[in-house]
């Protein structure tokens, strides 16, 4: 009587109704005929015979083995790469020196070789029920037992290696789902810690910085312990981050967090607050040791060198201090947003510097000025809120009025006009003087096309407006448009604005002269290098500074300067107005030293209307 007992151990977890059975294919059954069987046994006569029988039944890479010695050595030769490449072996029990709950004992020990199934055989006389189930138990795939036949050892063959392939799936499936979930837990570790750090050095970031701020406030009005919050910026980051690129700057802020992790001890709060911004929250500190503890890292900072490229660059930091005391009234953004005011005024101070917030900082007066005033100046331009007046220039040689000096004044919602000292500034600092520029100048070309030929205009220009290709092409426009004769237009600029973007400035007068217009240097003498930039600037006009004029009568030194200034003028070609003049006996004086043009309310105070 023959009896075959096949045992397998299934890896599959799913429920049966879930289960889907997949009919086998003509390649599943060519794959598994090259499948690698080692046929292991004493008796050369019967290692042989199954090896014919399962080549007779399509198998075709079979190896044979005598002793557990040669075992192993197939099974160690068959490695590569984590991987064993024998599919099966069959046992016979006739290989006395191993069994096959031995064999499958050591081969359990490796990850290469657990997966490979094993075919025990054993002679009917020798079939014990017992022993059987014992070696199923540890991890035998099949038992058989002689004599074999053609009807039931290859399909017991074909089915072992099935499952063989079947586990192979199943193992490669669970590798990858341990790996993927690997992969999440990491992900998920990662997105916790981005939450409350910084990508770039680690550091915390803000969220954590107005977390630790609540638990000091909460220190601070419950147990009286004050802390203090520190907000250093880096000093014209910008520079070395737009000449050498994005990747040098994030060199140089890692580089910065890491001298800062060394500085302070991990009980501080350290964090990154934006590009070249950090914060350092410390607890339980008074205020004389937090002032020491900021100027020691102000001098740590200072000087800081970088290379990069072959190129170095010096360093510096600019530090708020905000104190952190029982304040019911404030809450963590209020402190972080004290501890950002106390920085802007100490870069306003000339940066380089600590300063402890103080609500009376002028500094931050001005710069809630500026915002307050951006939108109303937005707002003007939209709604064509603004005015000229105009102020008239005394010519001394025809004893007339023979220029107007465009001045603009701006409009409120509510009617009120405003001089330009209160909003130029703002719209300076807000990029919005270009604008402005633009629309007097549009303006007053209109305006002139319909005044005397004998009466010219001076309109005045910003600094910026020469960085603007819209500024040549709008004059020639305007010039054309209107018919206006390019003599009638005079355009002043100041030293600043000469000195400004220099050759990009000098450029554009050259093109603007081209179209015959004038340039008057306006506030001439007030600065040192006045004459240097008479040298080299292609103006027309000069226009001696209210400074020299005011008090031209009573002070020598004036008169000589004044008269100086005259004369050099005059040797170069170029006219001469004075500013500021509001009493006949100073025109007369002037008169006397050769101006040829008075302005000032002597001559007539600016007005909506022209004389």
């Amino acid at each position: 009587m023959t009896v075959v007992s096949n045992l397998d151990l299934e890896l599959d977890t799913e429920s049966p109704q879930n289960l889907q059975v997949v009919p086998i294919t003509g390649s599943d059954i060519a794959t598994l005929l090259d499948s690698k069987i080692l046929v292991a046994g004493a008796k050369v006569s019967d290692v042989a015979y199954m090896k014919a029988m399962l080549e007779i039944s399509g198998f075709n890479a079979i190896s044979v083995a005598h002793s557990s010695k040669d075992v192993m050595s197939r099974l160690r030769a068959g490695i590569h790469e984590d991987f064993c490449d024998v599919d099966l072996i069959v046992l016979d029990s006739s290989l006395g020196d191993m069994t096959a709950r031995e064999l499958r004992l050591v081969m359990n020990q490796f990850d290469e070789w657990q997966l490979i199934p094993i075919i025990s055989l054993t002679k009917e006389s020798q079939w014990d029920h017992a022993q059987a189930l014992t070696d199923l138990g540890h991890g035998v795939t099949s038992l058989q037992y002689h004599p074999l036949t053609a009807e039931s050892f290859p399909p017991s063959v074909m089915t072992a290696l099935a499952v063989k392939k079947e586990r192979d799936q199943s193992y490669q499936r669970q590798a990858l789902l341990e790996e993927e979930v690997s992969s999440l837990k990491v992900m998920e570790a990662r997105l916790k810690f981005s939450i409350d750090h910084d990508e770039l050095t680690g550091l915390s970031n803000r969220r954590k910085l107005e977390q630790s701020i609540e638990l000091s406030l909460i220190q601070a009005r419950n147990f009286s312990i004050n802390s203090v919050l520190l907000y250093i910026d880096l000093d014209r980051f910008k520079v070395l981050n737009d000449t050498e690129g994005h990747v040098a700057g994030d060199a140089l802020i890692i580089q910065i967090a890491n001298t800062l992790r060394r500085f302070f001890s991990p009980q501080d709060t350290l964090v990154r607050i934006g590009s070249d911004e950090f914060a350092v929250l410390i607890d339980n500190i008074q205020t004389p040791a937090a002032l020491e503890k900021a100027e020691a890292i102000r001098q740590e900072l200072d000087g800081y060198r970088f290379e990069h490229m072959g190129n170095e660059y010096h360093l510096s930091a600019s530090i708020g201090m905000k104190l952190i005391s029982a304040d019911k009234d404030l809450k963590a953004g209020d402190i972080l947003s004290h501890a950002n005011q106390a920085c802007f005024t100490a870069k306003e101070r000339g940066r380089n510097r600590v300063h402890m917030h103080n609500p009376s900082d002028t500094e931050m007066h001005a710069l809630r000025h500026n915002v307050q005033w951006a939108p109303r100046i937005r707002t003007a331009l939209k709604q064509e809120n603004f005015l000229l007046q105009f102020q008239p220039i005394y010519a001394v040689k025809t004893d007339s009025i023979s220029h107007y000096e465009c001045l603009i004044r701006m409009k409120d919602e509510d009617g009120k006009v405003y001089s330009p000292n209160e909003f130029i500034p703002v719209a300076e600092k807000m990029g919005l003087v270009e604008q402005i520029d633009l629309w007097v100048i549009n303006h007053v070309f209109n305006l002139m096309r319909t005044m005397p030929e004998a009466i010219s205009f001076n309109i005045n220009l910003s600094a910026n407006i020469f960085l603007d290709h819209q500024l040549f092409p709008l004059v020639a426009k305007k010039l054309k448009e209107t018919g206006v004769n390019p003599a009638r237009v005079v355009f002043e600029i100041t030293e600043t604005c000469a000195v400004s973007n220099f050759e990009q400035t000098k450029a554009v007068v050259n093109q603007l002269r081209t179209l015959g217009c004038s340039f008057a240097l306006d506030d001439f003498g007030a600065g040192f290098n006045s004459y240097s930039y008479l040298k080299h600037f292609p103006v027309d006009m000069l226009k001696i500074d209210g400074c020299f004029i005011t008090d031209l009568e009573t002070d020598m030194v004036d008169q000589v300067l004044v008269k100086s200034m005259i004369d050099v003028a005059h040797s170069l070609g170029k006219k001469t107005v004075a500013e500021f003049v509001e009493r006949q006996s100073t025109m007369d004086l002037l008169k006397r030293l050769g101006i040829d043009y008075i302005q000032g309310y002597l001559v007539g105070r600016p007005q909506g209307e022209l004389l």
